[in-house]
């Protein structure tokens, strides 16, 4: 009988956030698309036509509703929400910062919003646990799949206490009221 351990009863050490930045600087992700999920790099998923569309629609709906003094739209960029996680959500709104974030991702956000085609799973599932442990008030999932957006609020531990299906309403985000979604136009 065998006194090794298979690897999945061995610890894991989790990659730091830090780790994995001096990594991609090196450039070892080069030509892959990742991002740093509670310690473990995955891939991200290839989302298709779909979820460029959307994406567009709400590209120009962020960007015409928040003033640059007031916040900075972020799209596909990092989310540096904690030592171990540093995921690259479709949208961030963050706090405006004069240099732009050039010393660094930012750390908070009042809006995150993901567009769900193939990594519906992924964005309900681990990436909602890891938004609520930060803190995040406000996390959309746009699920193109079943044409509805769903809104995460009020995070509690590792959860969120409501979470709220919309298919033919108008969203609005609980920070910036003047963002506006239709859903049903924004799906169409």
């Amino acid at each position: 009988m065998s006194t090794f351990k298979t690897t999945h009863e061995l610890p894991v050490r989790p990659l730091r956030r830090t780790e994995y930045e001096a990594l991609g600087r090196q450039g070892a992700f080069e030509d892959e698309k990742v991002e740093l999920l509670d310690g473990q790099i995955v891939y991200a998923a290839d989302e298709g036509p779909p979820h460029a569309a959307v994406c567009s629609r709400l590209n120009r709906i962020l960007i015409e509703a928040l003033p640059a003094d007031e916040a900075q739209v972020r799209v596909g960029n990092p989310f540096a929400m904690s030592d171990v996680s540093e995921p690259e959500p479709d949208f961030l709104v963050a706090p405006p910062d004069v240099r732009n974030y050039r010393g660094g991702h930012p750390q908070n956000a009042s809006l995150v919003i993901e567009v769900s085609h193939t990594s519906r799973a992924r964005d309900l599932g681990p990436k909602a646990r890891l938004y609520a442990e930060a803190g995040v008030t406000d996390y959309w999932v746009v699920d193109v799949a079943h044409d509805q957006v769903i809104v995460h609020r009020d995070p509690a531990g590792d959860v969120f206490a409501s979470v709220t299906r919309h298919r033919e309403d108008v969203v609005r985000a609980l920070h910036h009221p003047q963002v506006e979604v239709d859903v049903r136009d924004l799906l169409r």
